[in-house]
């Protein structure tokens, strides 16, 4: 049984995770390929530099998001998410499992 809040917190509590390892990826990527290459100026922080470092920024978040918010769309729901949602109706919210479920459903029709 989910609910928006617990949807939401589910949805933050997932970005936060991916951000901090595509984040860990991308900074070990970089730092592999700054140990192994010798031709690179001794100024840090270039304006090419930057705008990799921003455009790489971008594309962790949108990554994150794409891939913690499209699982609880409600067109990839029955891909993703194994849960049953009762938007207001206090009948079935006792069955907990779609099982359970089908098996009430087919007891009454």
């Amino acid at each position: 049984i989910t609910s928006d809040p617990c949807t939401v917190l589910g949805v933050i509590s997932t970005m936060g995770s991916l951000v901090s390892l595509y984040s860990m990826t991308a900074l070990s990527v970089y730092r592999g390929n700054r140990a192994y290459s010798i031709s690179i100026s001794r100024k840090i922080f270039t304006k090419r530099l930057k705008i990799a470092l921003a455009v790489s920024v971008f594309a962790i978040y949108l990554l994150a998001a794409s891939v913690s918010i499209i699982p609880v769309t409600a067109y990839f729901e029955s891909y993703f998410v194994h849960s049953i949602r009762y938007d207001r109706n206090p009948l079935l919210v006792g069955i907990l499992d779609k099982e359970h479920l089908s098996m009430v459903v087919e007891a009454y029709y």
